[in-house]
């Protein structure tokens, strides 16, 4: 049988190797979309298939988008290390030429490299923008601190960090686009970060940050606790709302002439509130999740009564109550007799039914406040407020007797009761409580064996 641990394990192994065919699928769709133009400025007959705008990504840009692909396919099937790293040296080198040619304001230098496609009446004369030179600094310097087999168990801090710069760069670009400020994803009509090249940008960056899903800062999103849970629900609330907000308001707003104050108050202010309401809902959310945990951690399993754990806790309240008010506690303690014989006898699916039946009958003859537990295989207690407990006992000793006439199954219902009867103050703690009265059903057991 499994553990609970190793179950979770196995969730967490199956949401793992999901998110890495995800990397895998980011990487060739991005690595596709790279070559498919990078043929268009070499292939002639390839243009006639292009849609408008694809000279947008540039020669060295679409070999960095179709390298960094290759690389984050080697990282995932744990390639050598060394090969990655010149993968991330490469894209570090086709940056560096890029941002070259911008400073000294010449036309791309990969024109006089690569193979052209003269055919094409495009004229080509401006550079890769700053925005997506800068990406791919990041990108590749990833690439070159790369950590593949035995290794990657070990946190790559930097590795993470310059992820997270990525997913700041995107959602800039994004941002841009979003709402017209073309100084955040272009310097000219000609010279901008096209849609085909941001979509490659965005696969390029998921698929990075998966790289830290099993080890590294991002493992937060993988898991199955509580707050493995929280992340993954936040996180799209946290990364998409602020854009809903703005969008919406802008769009309500500007042709009705309000002022740039206006906005920006309106935006603070419906930002505030879905912030609000997000916590609200996890809070909620959370504390559904805790009260489940504590029902498991408080609960036999088999039976549904509380368990040993829960018993001591719940026990020991009354005790102190007890101490304070001088008030009475009654705890019967019951043992189930000859279970091993019937579990050797008859197999222990029938010695289950033997205790479940048991406990079924202990929860219907006595009251929901008092505390039923089972605190071991065949031993359960009850604890009650009442003194009077005594015609409890004996609706359990009657509810028995019948099940046992009415029943057509081979076993019947024994138990051995020890009960104790006294105030918090005559007993040194609740464990003393418990032994005394375990050592009056163990007497009354053997009082039992002799009298048959």
């Amino acid at each position: 049988m499994h553990t609970f641990e190793h179950q979770l394990e196995l969730e967490n192994s199956k949401r793992l190797t999901g998110l890495f065919y995800v990397q895998i699928a980011c990487a060739v769709v991005a690595g596709s979309i790279a070559a498919i133009t990078l043929s268009g400025w070499m292939i002639p007959a390839v243009v006639l298939w292009l849609p408008d705008g694809w000279w947008l990504m540039k020669q060295n840009t679409a070999l960095s988008i179709l390298i960094s692909a290759l690389a984050i396919i080697l990282i995932q099937k744990n390639s050598n290390t060394l090969v990655i790293r010149l993968c991330g040296f490469a894209v570090i080198v086709f940056a560096s030429i890029a941002l070259y040619d911008y400073i000294n304001e010449q036309s791309n230098t990969f024109e006089s490299i690569l193979p052209q496609n003269n055919d094409t009446e495009i004229e080509v004369s401006d550079r890769v923008p700053v925005h997506s030179i800068i990406f791919f600094y990041l990108l590749g310097t990833s690439f070159t601190v790369v950590k593949t087999g035995n290794d990657q168990k070990h946190n790559n801090n930097l590795r993470d960090f310059l992820t997270l710069l990525l997913i700041g760069m995107v959602l800039v670009i994004f941002s841009g686009y979003l709402f017209s400020a073309t100084s955040l994803y272009s310097h000219s009509t000609e010279t901008l970060i096209s849609y085909h090249t941001f979509i490659s940008m965005c696969l390029l960056t998921f698929a990075n940050f998966i790289r830290g899903i099993d080890n590294g800062i991002f493992s937060l999103f993988l898991g199955s606790g509580i707050g493995n849970y929280t992340a993954r629900i936040a996180l799209p609330w946290a990364i998409i709302g602020p854009f809903a907000v703005i969008s919406a308001i802008n769009y309500f707003l500007d042709p009705r002439g309000a002022s740039q104050e206006i906005q920006i108050a309106l935006s603070a202010t419906l930002l505030s509130l879905m912030f609000f309401f997000i916590i609200i809902w996890l809070s909620k959310k959370i504390s559904h999740l805790e009260n489940d945990l504590r029902t498991l951690a408080l609960t036999d399993e088999m039976t549904g009564l509380y368990n040993l754990r829960a018993f001591s806790i719940l026990g020991k309240q009354a005790f102190s109550e007890s101490l304070r008010n001088g008030t009475m506690l009654s705890l019967l303690y019951f043992d189930l007799d000859g279970l091993k014989r019937i579990n050797d006898t008859q197999g222990h699916q029938i010695g289950s039914e033997v205790i479940m039946e048991f406990a079924n009958l202990l929860k219907a003859n006595f009251r929901r406040n008092e505390t039923i537990a089972r605190i071991g295989g065949d031993e359960f207690v009850v604890l009650s407020k009442n003194r009077k407990i005594d015609a409890a006992a004996k609706r359990l000793a009657e509810a028995v007797n019948a099940a046992n006439k009415r029943s057509n199954k081979n076993y019947r219902i024994s138990y051995s009761e020890g009960k104790i009867i006294g105030k918090a103050e005559d007993f040194q703690s609740l464990d003393d409580l418990l032994t005394q009265a375990d050592s009056l059903m163990y007497e009354n057991k053997k009082n039992k064996k002799f009298a048959s």
